[in-house]
Formats: C-alpha cells, structure tokens, sequence
C-alpha cells in the first residue's frame, strides 16, 4: 500500500473507532509499530489526529461539529497548562502509600498522575478513558473502573451500573474537576452525565479536593453538583484574584494556593 492510501486508510479507521491502539493499527494493516508512529506524526502535525501514551484518537478540531462550542477534554488540556501542572504538583503530594484515590475527569486532574511515584501502592477508582491511560500498566495499581457509555468529547464512561460500582467503594480522598466556580451558584461541569459520579466520589471519600485553576472561579456552568464548602480544600493556583479568595473563604471553603515555580513549565 503506498504511503499515502495508507494515511487515507489509517484516518478512516481512527475516525470509526475514534480511539484506538498504535498497536491495534499496526495489526490491522500488517505493518511495523514503528511505521504507525512515523504516520501518526504526519496525521498529528497536520491536525487530524491526536496521540495519547499508547493510542491515536480524532483531533479536537476535526471531530467537533460545525458551531459546536460545548466542552472537550482535548481542547481543555492546551490552556491554562502551567497553572494546572503547579496544581497537579500540589494534589499529588497529598497522596501516599496505600491510599484509595478517586480520580474524576478533565484535564488537570490527569495531570496529578504526573506527579505521583508509578511504584506508589494504591487504589485507584475512575470513569474516564484519560485516566486509565496513565495509570493502566502501573504494577502497584490496583484500578476500579465504572463503564458504559463512553463520550468522546470528556473521554467519560458513564451508566446506572457504573455509578452503582464506585457507589459501593470508599475512598480515602478524592480529587474533583470543575468547569466554573461561583459563591453564589456553586461549584459546577458543563455536562450532566457526570454529575451523579461526583456526588458519589464526594459523599463516599474522607476527603475531597477540588482541582481547579483560577481561571474558572467566576463562572458558571449549566450542572450544579457541590457548593464550595463541601470540599476539604479547593486547589488551585498563584493567579487566584484576592477579592474571590477572601469570597470563598467566607463562605466556608479551605484555600490551597499552588505556587508559581519554573518547574510549572515545560
């Protein structure tokens, strides 16, 4: 097959699964795992696709629907990136042997695993495919993960089984995304699917932490699913404006700043 009715192939068959092993392709085509990743680099460069460690999925920008503006977890992870690690940063030295750790979605929650030691022991309950990517081929791991519907947008999985499975485990601290933070109007997502599994994470963790950098305090989004002070702290970043500090300090809620470092970056 020659180079190019091979990418042609390659982004029909991405397209159809939507997220797929670099070593399901290379099978699927009877050609060598590296030939797949020089492809995907070609297909990446050009916008089309999107690796993750082990696996290609539909680019953002090539999946999403004309005038769509809903959220996407791809697009989420290339803003606000030095702030989300220094909070990730911070999250993960929470974290110690033996803990039973409720991972949600999103982005800077991913960014956590980042930071934790990958011969940790724990346990790690999750719904999420951006989870399970990171933490899959970890020895010391042991993983709870809640199926059913998977949504390409958030990389969830979400059913009424599902929820029941991490309904019926523990954990000893979970670490919560959101998409908006108002005193006001409470902590909120822009989908609903997963609403029900935060609540459960909450109400089913000694304690919960709500990672989320600054630039999402003042907004609102369409799923309540907490108030501010419902979390053993809030973690978020050096940007945070004093005025809303002081806000959610009123109100209840425990501050943790993230500080801004050169280690942030990449």
């Amino acid at each position: 097959m020659k180079k190019q009715s091979r990418l042609d192939y390659l982004q029909e068959l991405i397209a159809e699964a939507n997220s797929i092993t670099i070593k399901d392709l290379a099978a699927r085509l009877n050609v060598s795992v590296m030939t797949i990743r020089r492809d995907m680099e070609i297909l990446e460069d050009s916008g089309l696709v999107r690796t993750y460690r082990g696996g290609v999925i539909v680019s953002e920008r090539n999946n999403r629907k004309p005038g769509s503006k809903g959220y996407s977890l791809t697009s989420a992870e290339t803003t606000n990136v030095d702030e989300k690690r220094g909070i990730a940063k911070l999250a993960a030295s929470l974290i110690v042997d033996g803990d039973v750790v409720f991972f949600d979605a999103g982005s800077t929650v991913e960014l956590i695993l980042e930071h934790v030691d990958p011969n940790l022991e724990m346990t790690v309950l999750c719904y999420s495919l951006n989870i399970i990517n990171h933490i899959a081929y970890r020895k010391n791991t042991r993983i709870v993960l809640s199926g059913g519907i998977f949504h390409p947008e958030s990389q969830n999985f979400d059913s009424p089984e599902g929820l029941q499975l991490l309904s019926r485990n523990r954990s000893s601290k979970a670490f919560i995304s959101a998409n908006g933070i108002r005193v006001d109007l409470g902590v909120t997502s822009s989908g609903q699917s997963e609403i029900p599994i935060k609540r459960a994470a909450i109400e089913n963790s000694a304690q919960s932490f709500l990672v989320a950098d600054s630039s999402k305090c003042g907004l609102v989004r369409t799923g309540h699913f907490a108030e501010v002070d419902e979390f053993s702290s809030i973690i978020t970043d050096w940007e945070l404006d004093e005025e809303m500090r002081e806000k959610l300090i009123e109100s209840g809620a425990t501050i943790m700043l993230a500080p801004k470092t050169p280690d942030n970056s990449f």
